[in-house]
């Protein structure tokens, strides 16, 4: 089992992938047949729930994520405060 992202304080994550993914133009359900084509185990609510900061997400997700998304790994964590939130 992968190690997770505690986001229940702080939902950056979940929001900066749901913000990466609609700058990529792609919806849920696209990224999701990805990651399930890389072999990981997720469906629609799961994904929901990540980028809504109900649950979190594993590294494996954050790592097939920058794939997918086509970024950096500190763009998951990036806030209003630092220099890579202007990536987003």
């Amino acid at each position: 089992m992968s190690e997770r992202i505690n986001q229940h304080k702080n939902p950056i994550v979940g929001s900066n992938i749901r913000k990466l993914r609609k700058q990529k133009k792609l919806k849920a359900i696209d990224v999701i047949a990805k990651l399930q084509l890389m072999g990981l185990d997720i469906n629609t609510g799961t994904f929901s729930k990540v980028e809504n900061g109900y649950n979190n997400p594993s590294v494996d997700l954050l790592i097939g994520l920058t794939k997918i998304l086509d970024c950096d790994f500190n763009a998951f964590f990036a806030t209003a405060d630092n220099d890579t939130a202007n990536n987003i």
